[in-house]
């Protein structure tokens, strides 16, 4: 019953003549691939086949940094966790420039900070220049995002223990199932 209610969701959707954008989305509507028109909220006509209609949320969204271990220039083991908050301001520049929007805003603010933590003693580190320079940063190329804020969540010095896991490393004497 749940494959036919979605064909028939698909057939629906496929001869749908109209879009509604919410008041807090924006759109783009491409017709046969070339002309493009920024949709605000509303209610829009599409002509089914040659009109395809993108559709994203422009109120503000939050990333989460995955944990990132760095070494500073005095030699010291660093790991973090940040997020960051942007909204997108132009639909058009962000379909034009970026594939995967939140995977390069992601990449482009760890690699910030591992410039700055490689070039700065640990006991030097600032928390607002690191979220000052994120921000300019992200927001010195315009894609049609504007980073409005980039926080620290985890932040510890720590001693960082490598556990050597290719096959060149020989077990002599390591064994679980013997007590001695």
């Amino acid at each position: 019953m749940n494959q036919v209610q979605q064909f028939l969701e698909y057939i629906f959707n496929s001869f749908k003549i109209w879009i509604i954008i919410q008041p807090w989305e924006a759109g783009l509507r491409v017709r046969m691939g070339k002309h493009v028109k920024k949709l605000k909220g509303g209610m829009y006509f599409k002509i089914p086949y040659l009109d395809s209609v993108y559709v994203q949320e422009i109120r503000l969204r939050v990333l989460s940094m995955p944990i990132q271990t760095l070494t500073s220039k005095d030699g010291k083991s660093i790991t973090m966790a940040a997020s960051m908050g942007y909204i997108i301001n132009n639909i058009e520049k962000v379909y034009q420039t970026l594939y995967h929007p939140e995977l390069t805003l992601i990449n482009m603010a760890m690699a910030e900070i591992t410039e700055y933590i490689a070039n700065t003693d640990a006991t030097l580190i600032s928390f607002s220049e690191i979220q000052d320079r994120i921000i300019t940063k992200m927001n010195e190329q315009d894609y049609g995002i504007d980073v409005q804020y980039y926080k620290m969540n985890n932040f510890a010095i720590v001693r960082t223990y490598r556990f050597i896991q290719d096959q060149s490393w020989v077990h002599e004497g390591l064994t679980m199932d013997s007590k001695k």
